[in-house]
């Protein structure tokens, strides 16, 4: 017993010695708020949270994995190339408000309809 406290003061006395590690510095949150509404439909919204991934988005993981490549511009984003959409005319407005990695980020764009959206946007609207 008596050891133990011997060997736990030598330790609080040399903790101030060790030079502290450096840390990574986390990346401020990243928080989306995103809204569809096709024409011929009701609008959905949810909360998309990256850096961890979370939020009510079901596709929440994929969506900022789709994300991170492109700084959080996901107009930068390829649209997939094995995607095969109708011709359907059913405009859908995206829009996109908040802040990726602490900038404000706004973004609103139509689409035909809903696939060519989900082509051109990957999971971030598919929720």
């Amino acid at each position: 017993m008596a050891r133990t406290r011997l060997l736990f003061a030598c330790l609080a006395l040399a903790a101030p010695i060790v030079p502290a590690t450096a840390q990574a510095v986390p990346l401020p949150a990243s928080g989306l708020v995103l809204s569809v509404r096709p024409e011929m439909g009701t609008l959905s919204t949810t909360v998309l949270t990256c850096e961890p991934a979370g939020g009510p988005h079901k596709n929440a993981k994929q969506a900022c994995a789709d994300l991170i490549p492109v700084d959080g511009d996901f107009t930068r984003m390829e649209p997939a190339a094995d995607a095969a959409c109708t011709m359907e005319l059913n405009t859908t407005k995206a829009k996109l408000r908040g802040k990726w990695r602490g900038k404000k980020v706004v973004f609103e764009q139509e689409y035909s309809n809903p696939c060519v959206m989900r082509v051109h946007t990957g999971k971030v609207f598919d929720f």
